[in-house]
């Protein structure tokens, strides 16, 4: 249907007092459908937005209405930055939920896929959306957008910006930046910046606790499968830096007592092992109840000795599978224990690996999926056990430097349940008494338990 209408029609429907179709331009943007952090966000009059805002929140969304809105006011050319490239074109060309799903089809002109470009035709002339990666900040040097999105900043090279804010300054530009906390780096002090009372910046921060963006019972899911500390960062906008606790209720779930191993159970072993000053420790679970059954843990014992008690334990424990670390020295020792026959799952340990077991094993502790072995050496190298959050806002595990402590009784662990599930816990039926088997049988045999009679046979057989 066109939105044209000539005077002569108008006037003709006017008289008649039909309705006339809006042209779908001039309700752009539809702020019914917006929020109220969304509507504050583009209406503040202030030119450096900084959007702090919380995972699922509509960052995106929303600051593509905002450039959308600006480029039909002021033709010109507008960017919307990501880290990457591949970011940009996957988190809004490729997403049918956003880039053309926000723009009205009626303005736009023409498309580009191949340099992410969006030609756009408004009542005051063209303008050009495009979506740009921050990978190489000089290539941003040389053209005059009049704004500018850089989202996900807190991951973006600042040099994107030293780029661009002298061109911002030169054409009286805008610009937001949009992103999640990650560690006290620049996106923090941009925060600031826009706290700090300056008539042209501005700060937003929106925790998914009191933006009623995301469900709680999703926000319930959402912890229950990450850390404290990452979930505060993720979802609660806090911004962390320093060092914190990992492991909560450790006491609660060692409960568990040594057992030698039970026919038909299998078993899994953590290895992680060492020759001089740290120590190889050596846990085992069953895997039918996750219950921890053996712990043994020895320091300065040559290769030959390290291998054959591995094997040993293995063997008792009806060949458990031994995950091993096989960083390093590990590899090689992982490489022997295979030739000899043992089952050996060997983890290989980087950043992100070494992350993912720590965070599955402070989530089982905490939820009571296992039961570990009451002893000493354990809770105390639990309770030191700790996290740093760098500048970066990198998380790093690990026993405090400088302190003589060790971390190895808990990366046997971590790597001993590095295949366990969550045990299902079920209560069994209650058996029933004669008296409710011989109610449920009368029921069935009534097809009517409204009938007359049905109440007084209820209190005679006491119900």
């Amino acid at each position: 249907m066109s939105y044209k209408i000539s005077s002569a029609r108008r006037a003709y429907l006017e008289s008649r007092g039909v309705p006339i179709p809006e042209d779908p331009r001039t309700k752009f943007p539809d702020l019914d459908r917006l929020m109220i952090h969304q509507k504050e966000a583009i209406f503040s009059p202030e030119r450096f937005k900084v959007l702090v805002w919380h995972r699922r929140a509509r960052k995106t969304y929303t600051s593509i209405i905002e450039t959308i809105r600006q480029a039909m006011l002021r033709p010109g050319v507008y960017w919307h930055i990501f880290p990457t490239y591949g970011e940009a074109k996957d988190a809004v060309w490729r997403d049918p939920n956003m880039l053309f799903s926000i723009i009205p089809k009626s303005i736009i002109e023409k498309t580009n896929e191949s340099e992410l470009v969006v030609t756009l035709k408004t009542d005051k002339g063209k303008s050009i959306f495009q979506l740009k990666g921050a990978d190489d900040p000089d290539a941003l040097r040389g053209p005059n957008p009049y704004g500018i999105i850089f989202d996900e900043f807190e991951k973006m090279k600042k040099e994107a910006w030293d780029v661009t804010e002298p061109i911002l300054r030169a054409n009286g530009g805008w610009a937001w930046f949009v992103g999640t906390p990650l560690g006290k780096n620049h996106f923090y002090d941009f925060y600031q910046r826009g706290l700090s009372g300056h008539a042209e910046w501005k700060s937003s921060l929106i925790k998914a606790s009191t933006s009623g963006v995301v469900p709680q019972y999703a926000l319930d899911e959402a912890r229950a499968g990450m850390s404290d500390a990452l979930y505060n960062q993720e979802w609660e906008c806090l911004w962390l830096e320093g060092t914190g606790q990992v492991f909560r209720g450790v006491r609660d779930v060692c409960t568990a007592i040594p057992r030698g191993p039970l026919e038909n159970h299998i078993y899994v072993m953590g290895c992680d092992i060492a020759k001089h000053e740290d120590w190889t420790v050596i846990t085992v679970y069953d895997r039918a109840n996750n219950c921890q059954v053996y712990q043994d843990r020895f320091q300065k014992l040559e290769w030959p000795f390290q291998k054959a008690k591995i094997k040993a334990v293995s063997d008792k424990y009806n060949r458990a599978l031994v995950i091993l670390d096989a960083t390093g020295i590990g590899d090689p020792v992982a490489d022997d224990l295979l030739r000899a026959g043992v089952p050996v799952e060997p983890v290989k340990f980087t950043a992100p690996i070494k992350k993912d077991l720590i965070e599955k094993l402070s989530i089982y502790i905490e939820q009571k999926h296992i039961r570990m072995i009451n002893m000493e050496e354990t809770l105390k190298e639990f309770d030191n056990f700790s996290y740093t959050i760098g500048p970066t806002g990198r998380i790093s595990y690990g026993a405090p430097e400088g302190k003589g402590l060790f971390d190895d009784i808990v990366i046997s662990h971590a790597l001993s349940i590095y295949l366990l599930n969550p045990v299902l816990s079920y209560k069994p039926e209650k058996p029933k008494t004669l008296l409710q088997l011989h109610y449920e049988q009368a029921k069935r045999n009534y097809d009517n338990p409204d009938s007359d009679g049905w109440g007084e046979w209820e209190q005679d057989v006491g119900l």
